[in-house]
């Protein structure tokens, strides 16, 4: 029903009136369409689980036995660049770019793949040294700029400089121990991430209970 006002004119329909905040009538969920969504969230706990329990296996794999590990990494991070080089080159000069650029860049990463898929010690000797590199030379630029601008806690700069420096060279001068300890940190990680998505999971589980929408 659309009312008309003291002065003659059209008014909006009962009910439909603007909100005072801006938001029209359709903006806003009703209390069916949150509970919907709710209910609709929740019901992937189990492939949250999953990607935990996934995560977590990894992990321990990771710490009990690093080569397997190394391997099963290689091999994913290698299939991903073999089929972006792939789709790199059926897509060739066809977003306006230099087509042989394209092609020359879809062989790289194609061979980049196998390369780290075939070689996963190599790979991760090779992640251990440019991780080396780039730490020494964050810590010399912390050293000459702590140095240069002398500015207020330029003594602490200076020794984060001089930590990093030598953190720097110790994995360059052993590379495969860096790459240990790199495969070590990844592993931990796995777990730890896996860990929160398992807690996730059951707690998306709950929520419909906690919201009394069972």
């Amino acid at each position: 029903m659309w009312v008309v006002d003291s002065g003659g004119s059209l008014g909006h329909p009962l009910g439909m009136e603007p909100r005072s905040d801006g938001e029209s009538p359709s903006d806003v969920l009703t209390d069916a369409q949150v509970r919907a969504v709710v209910r609709e969230v929740s019901s992937i706990w189990w492939i949250v689980l999953g990607v935990g329990v996934a995560f977590a296996g990894f992990g321990v794999v990771m710490l009990f036995n690093i080569a397997a590990g190394a391997t099963a990494i290689a091999i994913i991070v290698g299939a991903f660049l073999f089929l972006d080089g792939i789709v790199g080159l059926i897509t060739a000069g066809r977003n306006g770019g230099s087509k042989a650029v394209g092609i020359v860049l879809g062989i790289v990463l194609m061979i980049g793949g196998v390369v780290v898929a075939a070689w996963p010690g190599v790979t991760f000797l090779v992640i251990a040294i440019v991780w080396g590199v780039t730490i020494v030379v964050g810590g010399i630029t912390r050293i000459i700029g702590s140095i240069i601008l002398a500015g207020p806690g330029w003594g602490w700069v200076l020794a984060m400089g001089i930590a990093e420096l030598i953190v720097g060279v110790a994995a360059l001068v052993w590379p495969h121990v860096t790459a240990h300890v790199i495969l070590l940190l990844i592993g931990v990680y796995a777990i730890v991430a896996g860990l929160l998505q398992i807690i996730l999971a059951f707690e998306l589980k709950k929520v419909p209970e906690r919201l009394g929408l069972n």
